[in-house]
C-alpha cells in the first residue's frame, strides 16, 4: 500500500488580513471544545508534571585541538575611575570647547558628575560635556 499523502494543516480561524483571524478569541475557545476539557477537570486544565531530565553525561575532552599553542589572553585589572580634573578647574570657571558641535564656544563649568562627565552651561545650554584634554 501506498503511504499516505500529506494534506497541508488548514487553521480552523481563517485569516482576514495577516495576524487577524476572522474568529474572536473566545469564538475559537469554544470552536476548539476547550470549554469541556476545563469541565471535565474541575474547571481546570490537567496539568502534567514536568518530566525529569536524564542526568548529563560528564564532559567529554574536545575531539579538535589547536595545533599551536593559543595564547590566553591576559587579566586586565583595570577598574574606572572618574576622571581626574585640572585643579585650575573650579565651579565659575569659563571653559572653551575644544571638540563637538559647540566646538570653539565658551562655557561655565558647573560640577562634575560622578561618571566624569562635566556639567557646564554656556549660550547653547549643551550640558554633560564630556571633557577631553589632549
Amino acid at each position: 500500500m501506498a503511504p499516505k499523502q500529506r494534506t497541508a494543516r488548514v487553521s480552523r480561524n481563517p485569516e482576514l488580513i495577516r495576524g487577524i483571524g476572522k474568529y474572536s478569541r473566545s469564538t475559537m475557545y469554544h470552536k476548539r471544545g476547550l470549554w469541556a476539557i476545563k469541565a471535565k477537570h474541575g474547571g481546570s486544565f490537567p496539568r502534567h508534571d514536568p518530566v525529569a531530565k536524564p542526568e548529563t553525561p560528564v564532559e567529554k575532552p574536545p575531539k579538535f585541538y589547536p595545533a599551536d599553542d593559543v595564547k590566553k589572553p591576559l587579566r586586565n585589572k583595570h577598574k574606572p575611575k572618574p576622571t581626574k580634573l585640572r585643579a585650575s578647574i573650579t565651579p565659575g570657571t569659563v571653559l572653551i570647547i575644544l571638540a563637538g558641535r559647540f566646538k570653539g564656544k565658551r562655557v561655565v563649568f558647573l560640577k562634575q558628575l560622578p561618571s566624569g562627565l562635566l556639567l557646564v552651561t554656556g549660550y547653547f545650554i549643551c550640558s554633560q560635556f564630556q571633557f577631553v584634554e589632549f
